[in-house]
């Protein structure tokens, strides 16, 4: 299985009147859809800097495909400079002019690295683009842009999410379809019961049935030096107004009960938690004997919430850790969670967590994250220090009475076949990359996985730096990124059916080997690939229909025309 592709579409910002021999960076730039939010950090007026980001390949790239606008006379001829053209050749900057006096700069990256773009217009003051551009990936990933360590994940409704930050207590607002800057951020450290800047390391999210409500927890571990972290010690809840463009959070309620809870239950299993998060024996998280919280997801029916531990793994009840048993990754659930977070301020209702452990045979992983679909449960599964290889499964929610551990192919638990290895990336001696939080949900036969990577330790553009140095939320050094990567896991899918329309309102038609694509907008992007993400054909419509020759390769295409998507079956 691979990823799809999908872009949204933009509109165009105002257009201000200039004198002669002015270039200045416009007020009004690129915007997501629907709002005044840009796309990208720009200091308008004119003989300023920005600091842009790019990935070479994004079909979303903000400054590659909507561009920089400039002010500046119209029909003016604007020239650059680009100090590192083995990352931007000045052939690969463009200027069209939108409108009278309204420029779109656009920047297309060639190679890895730093580059400073100079702006020029004759007779007017220069204007710099200081620009970072890191390799191509996959064609449906998407870059986030102003923060680097993504940890948490919730769904903010019509493809927007937030997201939290695990080295701030910044949770962010993002188009799950477009690379580019937050569209709004929230600071949750008063939600939560905080007073300093301290960070809570939150690393799990899951949202209320009803989505009027997100809940948080925070990794509860002691620090990376084993050192003791009460910020860490939460969960919390925030309430949802609105959805998508207009989704805003505010602040519910929150505990500082939870950890010793847990340890509590690890140690009524035989497990000894108590060691394995004593501060005073400086244990640290990423440790498989470790103590440390990525997974949350509330049970089906709501009230009850399961938690997952990244470590430690452990034996089966009862048992004694050993430094050769340690196998299993370990669930609890607490009966009432939602209860417990149901008012406002600190909760003072202690966490009922249930005695009996649900285990599962990851081989030696631990839990990553969780995420309820219908009946289903996706978890994914990494190793407890970092390293490893991680893997995606797909649990029925069942529960053994004897608390037995759950093994893939099993009947209850199943492996999804997903090609993670292009979110593992090696920096120095340390591998990082991988995916610490999962959006899912179910579209006519198919489950769509997306996945957020925590990407602040990888060195990106080549200069020997970690990611999370640019990523200040002052706006200024707006290259920190993060990474989402959507999957399509294939249903059977019934014989006979020649499409299955998810939107009924594009027209689709398969006539010896020719796609037709109807209902369309000018200028609306549509793209074709198989079902394993392979692309077989993209073009821009230049009118109501499109169409284009589909390969005799694959039974199963996916055409996708803006933010509509049908799968065509070809057999």
């Amino acid at each position: 299985m691979k990823n799809v592709i999908v872009c949204s579409l933009f509109l165009l910002g105002g257009i201000a009147s200039v004198s002669a021999a002015t270039l200045e960076a416009s007020t009004n730039q690129p915007v997501y859809s629907g709002t005044t939010c840009p796309l990208l950090s720009i200091v308008s007026g004119s003989g300023k800097t920005s600091y842009v980001g790019g990935t070479i390949g994004d079909p979303c790239d903000p400054a590659a495909t909507e561009g920089i606008y400039f002010n500046a006379p119209s029909g003016s001829v604007l020239t650059f400079t680009s100090s590192n053209t083995n990352v931007v050749k000045v052939a690969d900057i463009t200027a069209t002019e939108l409108a009278s006096g309204l420029f779109a700069v656009r920047i297309k990256p060639t190679g890895v690295g730093k580059t400073t773009i100079t702006v020029k217009l004759s007779g007017a003051s220069n204007y710099k683009i200081e620009y970072a551009a890191s390799k191509a990936n996959n064609i449906a990933t998407r870059w986030f842009y102003g923060s680097s360590d993504a940890s948490a994940i919730a769904d903010a409704g019509s493809g927007y999410f937030f997201v939290a930050d695990d080295e701030t207590n910044i949770i962010r607002l993002h188009n799950a379809e477009q690379s580019g800057m937050p569209l709004a951020k929230f600071d949750a450290t008063s939600m939560a019961g905080g007073t300093s800047s301290e960070e809570y390391d939150v690393e799990g999210a899951s949202s209320s049935d009803d989505g009027k409500t997100i809940y948080w927890i925070a990794s509860l571990s002691n620090n990376k030096s084993g050192k003791e972290k009460p910020y860490r010690n939460r969960v919390f809840s925030t309430k949802v107004t609105g959805t998508g463009t207009g989704a805003k959070l505010s602040a519910g309620a929150y505990s500082t009960k939870m950890r010793d809870a847990l340890i509590a239950f690890g140690d009524a299993n035989g497990w000894d938690f108590t060691a394995s998060a004593s501060f005073k024996n400086k244990m640290i998280p990423k440790r498989i004997d470790g103590f440390n919280i990525e997974g949350l997801t509330l049970r089906k029916g709501g009230g009850a919430a399961y938690i997952g531990f990244r470590a430690p793994c452990v034996p089966q009840k009862g048992v004694t850790p050993t430094s050769s048993n340690r196998k299993y990754a370990v669930m609890a659930m607490v009966s009432n969670f939602e209860a417990m977070l149901s008012g406002s301020g600190q909760s003072s209702i202690a966490p009922q967590v249930a005695t009996a452990p649900v285990l599962f045979d990851f081989g030696g992983l631990g839990i990553r994250g969780i995420e309820r679909v219908g009946d289903y449960y996706v978890i994914i599964a990494g190793l407890f220090e970092g390293g490893g290889t991680p893997k995606a499964y797909l649990w029925d929610g069942t529960i053994h009475a004897d608390a037995s551990p759950f093994t893939a192919g099993d009947g209850h638990l199943t492996e999804i076949n997903i090609d993670m290895s292009d979110l593992v990336q090696q920096t120095g001696s340390e591998v990082e990359g991988h995916p610490e939080a999962v959006l899912a949900r179910q579209e006519g036969n198919d489950l769509i996985i997306s996945l957020v990577c925590d990407n602040g330790s990888v060195d990106f553009y080549g200069d020997g730096n970690e990611n999370k140095v640019y990523s200040a939320d002052t706006g200024k050094y707006p290259w920190g990124k993060f990474r989402m990567d959507t999957f399509v896991y294939p249903m059977p899918s019934p014989s006979g059916v020649s499409t299955i329309a998810m939107q009924p309102t594009m027209g689709i038609a398969l006539t010896n080997g020719i796609l037709t694509v109807g209902n369309l907008t000018p200028g609306t992007p549509v793209v074709v690939t198989t079902a394993d993400g392979t692309l077989v054909g993209s073009a821009i419509a230049t009118a109501s229909t499109l169409s284009m020759p589909l390969p005799n390769t694959s039974s199963v295409y996916i055409v996708r025309a803006g933010d509509k998507v049908v799968k065509v079956y070809t057999r």
